[in-house]
Formats: C-alpha cells, sequence, structure tokens
C-alpha cells in the first residue's frame, strides 16, 4: 500500500478483492464504506441482478480480503478508478458512507458513470478522521496531530467531495440520506447534492446510517434509478 508523506493511505499497490454477479446486462458497480466490506450492499446487489444488471464490487484497501493496514477516500477513489479501467463501461456507481466521498473524488478525476445512487455519503474527511481517532482512543492531542496531518496531506479535491461534483453534469445523482443520522450528519448529502448539478436528495427518516442498506424502500429506489435512463423523481421524502 503505498503511503502518502504523512502516512496516510494512496492506494498504489494494494490488492483489492473483487466480486462479481451477473454475465450480462449494464454494470453497476458497488461501494461500501468506512470498516465495511462488499457484502454490506448485498440487498442492492441481489436486486440489480435480478432486474437484469451486472453488479461489481470489492473490498476497498485495508478492508475485508482487500491488503493493506491503512485507507483513506483517495484510496478508495484509486480502487474504483482501477476496477473503472478493467470494466470499461460503467452504468452506474451505488456507494455508502466514506464510499461516497471516494466515488465523488474518483468521478472528479475522470471516471465515467452515467448514474450514481450515494448513500449516507460523507462529504468532508474531517469527521471520518474524528470518528475514528473516537474509537481509537486518541487524546485530544494526537486527534489534533492526525488533523494537522490530514490537512496538509490532503489536496482540496480530496478533502471534500463537494469540490469534485460541480462539473459532474453527465452523471445523474440520486443521494438517499436520514435526516437524524448520528454516524454521519444529513448536511454531508446536503451539501454534496447542492454543488451536483441535476442531482435530487432524498429524505428517509429513521433508518439511521448502517440500517439504510437494507431498507427496502432504498433498495427499490436505488435499483430503479441505477437502472433507468429517465431523469430522478425530484420529491423529497420518500417511505
Amino acid at each position: 500500500m503505498r503511503l502518502g508523506p504523512n502516512g496516510f493511505a494512496r492506494g498504489g499497490d494494494a490488492e483489492i478483492q473483487v466480486y462479481t454477479w451477473g454475465e450480462t446486462g449494464p454494470t453497476v458497480l458497488f461501494v461500501h464504506g468506512w470498516g465495511g466490506n462488499a457484502g454490506n450492499l448485498s440487498a442492492c446487489i441481489k436486486t440489480v441482478v435480478q432486474a437484469g444488471g451486472r453488479a461489481v464490487a470489492f473490498d476497498a484497501p485495508a478492508h475485508g480480503r482487500s491488503s493493506g493496514e491503512f485507507s483513506s477516500a483517495p484510496a478508495f477513489a484509486w480502487a474504483i478508478q482501477a476496477l473503472a479501467q478493467e470494466i470499461g463501461d460503467l452504468q452506474g456507481i451505488v456507494a455508502h458512507s466514506l464510499g461516497g466521498g471516494g466515488t465523488c473524488l474518483a468521478l472528479g478525476q475522470g471516471v465515467r458513470a452515467r448514474r450514481a445512487v450515494l448513500l449516507a455519503a460523507s462529504a468532508w474527511v474531517e469527521p471520518v478522521l474524528i470518528d475514528f481517532t473516537e474509537k481509537q482512543g486518541f487524546s485530544k492531542a494526537l486527534t489534533e496531530e492526525v488533523l494537522r496531518l490530514a490537512a496538509a496531506e490532503f489536496s482540496p479535491e480530496e478533502s471534500s467531495a463537494v469540490v469534485n461534483v460541480a462539473h459532474l453534469t453527465d452523471t445523474q445523482a440520486l443521494l438517499i440520506h436520514d435526516p437524524e443520522d448520528r454516524e454521519m450528519p444529513y448536511r454531508h448529502s446536503a451539501a454534496i447534492a447542492a454543488a451536483w448539478p441535476g442531482a435530487v436528495l432524498l429524505d428517509l427518516p429513521k433508518v439511521g446510517h448502517r440500517s439504510i442498506l437494507r431498507a427496502q424502500a432504498v433498495v427499490t429506489k436505488t435499483c430503479e434509478h441505477i437502472l433507468s435512463e429517465d431523469s430522478p423523481d425530484e420529491s423529497q421524502t420518500i417511505s
């Protein structure tokens, strides 16, 4: 795993575990979130395949069966770029949490996809780092040092998903988020949707950050959007 000057993961030579379902049909890439694995998106994957799509998922660097001890949004983006080069034409990308931020970065760096669905996406790196340091029991001083190093390591494009989406006029985006999400605040998706031309943000109350991946309304809406050729529904709340 290639590391940056301040020790943050950049991707590089990590070995990525890839999974595929379906042999034909429009190809959809699935990107899990921080601390997860490809299986987290199994409900959406199953529905897309049953609808005639081809699903490709992977364990991000330092997650699941992939190699590496560290990860980051740029490392997620590196894996997405590497897979997109192998896959070729992408109908869409479905991503959760930090995977959403990594997807925005990958699209900003040139990955092409007709459609995208971001579930409880992260817009900024700093809250993810704070969550990590809290779970590791870091002291306040050590947390501040990690944040300082991150600020020096990551470019504006790598630190904020919002910076990457302003020019994505060729990718139709649908974002879904619980307004009361305690792990990834709603303002993340709101900021991405506001910056992404034509993006639609749907509210799904009371599902939380992780159960959103299994909520039937989300699974149905995700499949409909990612495989459709029509414009996304502009209604603001689903149930």
